[in-house]
């Protein structure tokens, strides 16, 4: 639970929270999140153990911010974040890959040392708890949700962390582009396509 409110921040509680999101990213880069310790953080940043409490209650705490975070980064598509048609999932999602492109190499290496561990139902569930605290109802602009709200966070939690995975696996075999038409494809249904007769 953060302490303080994101809107009351200044220059130097700014840069505390920017040390210790730096600090787990870096750390998680090297060890799996469950070996990762508050004296880990607090050494890599150079934060002490009291002020990193002022903060945040543990490293569950800052792992659910530093993911919020990522989300806010998303603001200019934050509309299309519930996807109503293929143009707006093909825009949302070569946004999100564009964003995890300009730190390829770092999140690469994050998903690597931590993909049989916890982290990535860690993120899961806080993708979830964050679609369902985003005040969205399943209705807007003239749509309304066809399936029961819970259902449709879980899924589309899944849906992204899912994505997001594959495209660190695959990023070096696919273009941007490329790997949304595919997904877009996937999402159809659109998976098969006759032979032409061999005859």
């Amino acid at each position: 639970m953060l302490k303080l409110p994101i809107q009351e921040e200044h220059v130097s509680v700014r840069r505390t929270y920017l040390l210790l999101m730096k600090a787990l990213l870096d750390l998680l880069a090297e060890m799996p999140f469950e070996k990762i310790s508050l004296t880990d953080i607090c050494r890599v940043s150079m934060v002490s153990r009291s002020t990193f409490y002022r903060y945040f209650e543990d490293k569950y705490d800052l792992l659910h911010y530093c993911i919020k975070m990522y989300i806010e980064g998303l603001r200019p598509v934050e509309d299309l974040l519930y996807f109503r048609n293929m143009n707006s999932l093909r825009i949302f999602l070569t946004f999100l890959l564009s964003q995890a492109q300009e730190n390829l190499a770092q999140y690469q290496k994050i998903y690597q040392v931590n993909k049989n561990g916890s982290l990535m139902f860690l993120i899961q569930h806080d993708l979830a708890e964050i679609l369902a605290e985003s005040g969205w109802h399943g209705e807007s602009k003239g749509y309304r949700l066809k399936i029961a709200m819970p259902l449709y966070v879980s899924f589309m939690s899944s849906f992204y962390l899912t994505t997001l995975k594959s495209y660190l696996e695959l990023a070096d075999d696919y273009t941007i582009a490329d790997y949304v038409e595919n997904v877009c494809r996937f999402v159809q249904r659109d998976f098969w396509e006759a032979k032409e007769d061999e005859t």
